[in-house]
């Protein structure tokens, strides 16, 4: 679980009053609020602020109880209309699969951030998951784990005037740099670092059924590699539909366990097109255009 020193930083910044006897009902957890089951009005407590329309709390609809519930079939158009205006939203505007938020951004949202000991190496985090479909050999829901460090200008001398893109997953918050956004600004003092990236990967087998995944997380033994914080990110874009994410969870584990939790991660191998799926593809009528014939010559 969480020491003193970690607690009193991550929940004064968001902004948490925890009770000591809270913190301590799952040992060794170090994501706040991991089954969702805290919270009130349509926000789980700790976790990123839940826009409404592409992300939500679902109270039942968990792994058990309250879970986190992600819909990638939302237009980007409808995502745009209810963010600037919830209260003039008129409901689906008209569009294809392809003018969709999965088809481009896809649907995610934040742990609160989790303080890194020094000492801590090796972790294990799992998470359960459903969703609309069976995942395909290249889209799958995820939980990308990154590790940050807190900029120092001393420390972090190549970074000195340099840009980055950052983004602010909680109000109030830090800013956390980021490999893709909008804009770019340089480093301040205050500002967190990418310095680790990892990514629990979800490959669904059917629809609207709970799956259990896990992995084992170990550190790099360079110092500017270790994070001083992680962030989780619960994340998914294609097949389009509604995913759910319940118990993400992270705790630090022994080399021994980190090893027997690499053997935990199912293959992508039922996953890939078979022998099977290519003769049933010869099969199907071609529905291209012919061709206009030319003239000859």
């Amino acid at each position: 679980m969480p020491t003193t020193r970690q607690a009193v930083w991550l929940f004064s910044f968001l902004g948490i009053v925890l009770l000591p006897e809270a913190m301590a009902a799952d040992p060794g957890e170090m994501v706040p609020n991991s089954t969702f089951s805290k919270g009130s009005g349509k926000q789980p407590e700790a976790w990123s602020k839940m826009d409404g329309i592409t992300t939500r709390w679902d109270r039942k609809g968990g792994n058990p109880g309250a879970c986190l519930k992600l819909d990638t079939s939302v237009l980007q158009v409808d995502k745009k209309k209810f963010l600037q205006a919830p209260a003039e939203y008129k409901g689906k505007s008209k569009g294809g699969k392809y003018a969709t938020v999965g088809a481009h951004e896809g649907v995610w949202a934040f742990s609160p951030p989790i303080p890194v000991e020094p000492e801590q190496r090796f972790f294990i985090l799992q998470a359960d998951v459903r969703g609309p479909a069976k995942s395909t050999t290249l889209f799958y829901p995820q939980v990308f784990v990154r590790g940050f460090q807190e900029y120092n200008p001393e420390k972090h001398r190549d970074h000195r005037g340099a840009s980055s893109f950052f983004h602010v997953p909680h109000e109030g918050g830090p800013a956390f740099s980021e490999q893709f956004g909008k804009g770019q600004r340089k480093t301040h003092e205050g500002d967190y670092l990418m310095s680790y990236r990892h990514s629990l990967v979800c490959r669904l087998t059917g629809p609207d059924k709970w799956h259990h995944f896990e992995m084992g997380i170990k550190l790099p033994k360079m110092k500017k590699f270790i994070p001083d914080v992680f962030l989780l990110k619960c994340y998914a874009m294609w097949p389009l539909g509604e995913y759910f994410f319940d118990n993400v969870k992270m705790r630090p584990c022994t080399e021994d366990e980190y090893r027997k939790a690499r053997f935990k991660g199912h293959s992508i191998k039922g996953f890939m097109p078979t022998a099977e799926d290519a003769k049933k593809q010869r099969k199907r009528p071609d529905r291209r255009r012919p061709s206009t014939p030319q003239p000859a010559k």
